[in-house]
């Protein structure tokens, strides 16, 4: 379930753009409001705000909370005021430009969308950027991390859960054994990302689930590590861990990145939560969250996060 809370009874966008008006005039900026409003009103509320602010007042909400709000507060607003298919556009086409490091954005956006949400990103990043998502993608990355890349953004899965081929999954099994191996050697690459980048998600599960029942280990513990300097290695094992279990995947990511040891990763941690807020799978999230972590991620971000963005963040969280 989405973690967002809307009031029962919520202002007119026009008295939300007034108080928004208000919060940005006087001495300093009244955060508090901004995070009051925003943080509790959905995707159609905030766009109906802006959309009113913008009539009234002359100028984009959005350009205004980024003069008016800073550090990492402000790029977490930045994201949430847009809809979820545009604010996912926008991170993909940051993430190509550093692509070798940013990939796991892409790798999500792809993997862990229904097909036709991946179609609304992909219409969202055409109509922003007058580009297409695989152009970028095709011109920014290299080598077998293109491949895999491009082959997870253009395909177009079947989401049902009701046409699995055992058969089919046992065979696939065998074949992402023999691909794994003769990767090793680097070989077997292309048998891999064909098999990951085009069957259906449940297809894949149960050759996931058929491969550890016959080599008594998950395919990602068996995928090549290597040292590919484009970083398909860990591309491919990333879309497997979407594939197999997205709830377990984003709660690793965000406990990765609220590890005290290795200092808070702000950018996968406003990541996970801006997107996911108000989508049905936050709830799974954040409990994968605290069985891996044994303690609640609000607990996390209290005590990694501070001021205003732990305050938004944990707005968005419910809290």
């Amino acid at each position: 379930m989405a973690t967002i809370t809307v009031p029962r009874v919520v202002p007119s966008p026009a008295e939300d753009a007034a108080a928004l008006l208000k919060a940005f005039q006087g001495w300093g900026t009244d955060e508090q409001a901004v995070i009051s409003i925003l943080a509790h009103r959905d995707a159609t509320q905030r766009k109906q705000i802006a959309l009113e602010y913008e009539h009234k007042y002359s100028e984009s909400l959005i350009q205004r909370l980024q003069s008016e709000l800073s550090g990492d507060f402000e790029r977490a607003v930045y994201h949430w005021m847009f809809d979820p298919a545009e604010r996912q556009a926008v991170m993909a086409n940051a993430a190509t430009e550093c692509i070798q490091e940013e990939y796991p954005v892409i790798v999500e956006v792809a993997c862990t969308n229904s097909s036709a949400e991946l179609v609304a990103v992909k219409k969202a990043y055409h109509a922003l950027y007058r580009r297409s998502l695989e152009e970028d993608v095709a011109a920014r990355a290299t080598g077998n991390l293109r491949t895999l890349l491009l082959a997870l953004v253009s395909t177009y899965r079947y989401d049902g859960d009701d046409n699995v081929d055992m058969e089919l999954a046992r065979s696939e099994a065998k074949i992402v054994h023999e691909a794994v191996r003769r990767a090793a050697a680097a070989g077997g690459h292309e048998e891999l990302i064909r098999v990951v980048g085009t069957r259906s998600k449940a297809q894949l599960r149960a050759t996931f689930g058929c491969f550890k029942d016959e080599h008594r280990g998950s395919v990602t513990k068996a995928l090549p590590r290597g040292d590919d300097p484009t970083g398909y290695p860990r591309a491919l094992r990333t879309a497997v861990r979407c594939v197999a279990d997205p709830s377990k995947y984003f709660a690793k990511v965000l406990r990765n990145a609220t590890r005290e040891s290795a200092g808070t990763d702000e950018d996968s941690l406003t990541r996970v939560v801006v997107m996911h807020a108000e989508k049905d799978d936050m709830g799974a999230i954040c409990a994968a969250f605290q069985k891996r972590a044994s303690c609640t991620l609000e607990q996390a971000i209290a005590k990694e996060t501070s001021g205003d963005y732990r305050s938004f963040l944990l707005a968005l969280l419910g809290s």
